[in-house]
């Protein structure tokens, strides 16, 4: 850990003395209360670090004009095998505890740099973003169609014309490349993503293909969106390809935001056969208002990933976002109904930004 401070307040360093833009920022979670519906049990005053790749403890950025850099490190948990008494499994005195043992260190994930060798043309390498349109609710699960997030990606802006292209090389630990060609066999390619937005008077519209394993597997998508005053609109149609079947999404998003009312609604409409289209359709459907007060935001929200689910499974949350100084901190009442049993939890976050 001191290593990471000692390289962090070094580049801090060098941030000052070059010009750079230095952002960082660390997050730890917690619970107050919880029930469990399932086995009835109780928990109180949890304290963790958010733990995962896409929840992260410590967020580092440093940029200029022309390049920049992110670096997310996050909790992880690994397995430590002891070989000798492994090797007595099925031994009146193997124990267990003993050969297997688990234990936490700090990985870094989600790599990011980028740099800009024209004003037009902006070039990523590592963790990528590309998608159609999303909602703002949860920020990830409402949208159709997304592409890699590691991969070689080149975007190109030209007044209102956005067109970028993502090679794939798979995970950032996995060694695996976009294009392969073994001897003597076939030539193979990794997930190619195109994309491509317009923006005019009348509105953004935008299109994404994405094709994996040489092509085997397609999905085309398209989507529009605008603003009118007070209100925001999205509207997104995507199609899937694959050898065994082909799928079908649709959503819709209307968002209004005026004053300290924000409210948000989003739905989506999807299929993953459209031969079995009934068996195999899903619907989703996502809200939340929100209102800003001097103290803070206080929300409330509703998610339910399918409402044709049984049995049902959702999810409401009421709660507030605030800051003291350069820490955000959220608290909140979470009520979620999953196999028939009622959940309810008091979750928060605090995350410190410098």
């Amino acid at each position: 850990m001191k290593k990471i401070v000692g390289i962090f307040a070094a580049a801090a360093m060098v941030a000052s003395v070059f010009a750079v833009d230095f952002t960082a920022g660390m997050q730890i979670k917690g619970s107050l209360f919880n029930y469990d519906g399932a086995s009835k049990g109780v928990s109180a005053m949890k304290l963790w670090s958010a733990n995962g790749p896409d929840d992260k403890p410590f967020i580092f950025s440093a940029s200029d004009d022309r390049a920049g850099a992110t670096i997310k490190i996050y909790d992880a948990k690994a397995t430590k095998v002891n070989a000798e008494e492994l090797a007595k499994m099925g031994e009146e005195d193997f124990d267990e505890t003993k050969a297997f043992s688990t234990f936490s260190y700090m990985e870094a994930n989600k790599w990011n740099i980028w740099f800009k060798p024209f004003d037009m043309l902006k070039i990523d390498l590592g963790t990528v973003d590309t998608k159609l349109n999303c909602e703002t609710i949860t920020y990830w699960k409402g949208k159709v169609l997304g592409g890699a997030d590691w991969a070689y990606k080149a975007t190109v802006n030209v007044d209102a014309i956005t067109f970028a292209v993502a090679l794939a090389t798979g995970g950032n630990d996995d060694g695996k490349a976009w294009f392969t060609l073994p001897d003597g066999g076939d030539a193979a390619l990794g997930e190619t993503d195109i994309y491509f937005a317009y923006s005019a008077d009348f509105g953004t519209i935008s299109a994404l293909f994405v094709g994996k394993d040489t092509f085997k597997d397609i999905s085309v998508g398209a989507g529009y969106k605008n603003t009118f005053g007070d209100l925001s609109i999205f509207a997104d149609a995507a199609f899937f390809h694959t050898d065994a079947a082909n799928g079908l999404k649709v959503d819709a998003d209307v968002k209004y935001a005026k004053d300290a009312l924000t409210a948000e609604a989003y739905a989506q409409l999807g299929a993953t056969s459209l031969d079995a289209f009934a068996d195999t359709m899903s619907i989703a459907t996502y809200a939340k208002v929100s209102y800003a007060l001097d103290f803070g935001t206080v929300y409330a929200k509703f998610l339910d990933d399918n409402l044709k689910a049984d049995p049902a499974a959702l999810e409401f949350e009421a709660g507030l976002d605030g800051s003291v100084g350069a820490m955000s901190y959220e608290l909140a009442a979470n009520v979620t109904l999953k196999d028939e049993k009622v959940n309810f939890g008091i979750p928060f976050w605090t995350r410190f930004s410098f």
